[in-house]
């Protein structure tokens, strides 16, 4: 079992990584088309493959109770996605990254109410740290959060659905097979992207658009959430949350030697925070 749970941790990071290295590819994607047609080609990608995992578990469809639970897991994923998206046109992208990452706060929340699972000393330390390091990282202006826009309101609304869900997630895959959680989250994602991806223009498909979102789709979203949804078996979703805030290290420093941008004195203290953050876990999951 301890076997397991650091397997399962070094997949979460892995995981955290692909996430890391998709800002300049989703960046790029978009130069091509919307927000909502990159996740209509994202999810629709991952359906494919989700499609034939759903088909072979399907006698688990029958209990109401759970598959109810299963829609609800696809929506807060999507939502989470939507809002992050939508909160990004009328936010700025530092409190964007900030906002989002609140999420390590709200999980433990839904933890200790939902799952009845109080976060463990070392997790509050690990929680707190990685909070500081987040502020560093993202180099938010405190003073810019006294003025709450629209936007802010999207984003915290989808730090919520990302705490939601992962907490959902380690509830599920107690009861259901991992991949058939990962694969009703793709399909209704996919289901409820459709609609808005052909509001406010044509699709401007070409090769790269295609091979992005197919990377994106089986890749970025299909085998990284199913990675979570295997990992949730064995850790909880506090410790998750915590390992997940490594994506924007993962992007910033994808950023430094991809795009060449330059590394601050507050990213390499945020970054140093959040890692060390992640020793925390690493030392008494080992104990």
């Amino acid at each position: 079992m301890k076997r397991r749970k650091i397997f399962s941790i070094l997949l979460l990071i892995f995981a955290t990584l692909i996430w890391g290295s998709t800002f300049t590819l989703v960046k790029s994607t978009l130069r091509f088309i919307n927000e909502f047609q990159l996740l209509f080609l994202r999810f629709g990608f991952a359906s494919v493959v989700a499609l034939f995992v759903v088909l072979r578990h399907r006698k688990f469809l029958k209990n109401p109770k759970l598959l109810l639970l299963l829609i609800i897991l696809g929506i807060s994923l999507f939502v989470a996605y939507a809002f992050q998206t939508i909160g990004l046109k009328y936010t700025t992208p530092t409190k964007s990254a900030f906002i989002t990452g609140l999420y390590i706060v709200f999980t433990p929340i839904f933890s200790t109410i939902y799952l009845k699972e109080k976060p463990r000393n070392f997790e509050i330390v690990a929680l707190v740290l990685s909070f500081v390091g987040l502020l560093f990282l993202s180099q938010i202006d405190l003073r810019s959060l006294n003025s709450v826009n629209f936007g802010d309101i999207l984003t915290l609304l989808c730090a919520i659905s990302f705490a939601f869900q992962i907490v959902l997630t380690e509830k599920l895959v107690k009861d259901l097979p991992s991949l058939l959680v990962t694969s009703i989250q793709m399909i209704v994602s996919f289901a409820l992207s459709f609609p808005f991806a052909f509001l406010n223009q044509h699709f401007n498909l070409n090769r790269f658009v295609m091979f992005s979102t197919l990377f994106l789709g089986v890749v970025a979203s299909f085998f990284a959430i199913q990675t979570e949804s295997f990992a949730l078996k064995y850790i909880d979703s506090t410790e998750a949350s915590l390992i997940f805030i490594l994506e924007p290290v993962f992007a910033y420093l994808f950023s430094f030697f991809i795009l060449g941008e330059r590394l601050n004195f507050g990213g390499i203290v945020g970054a140093t925070l959040i890692l060390t953050s992640m020793v925390i876990i690493a030392i008494y999951n080992k104990e």
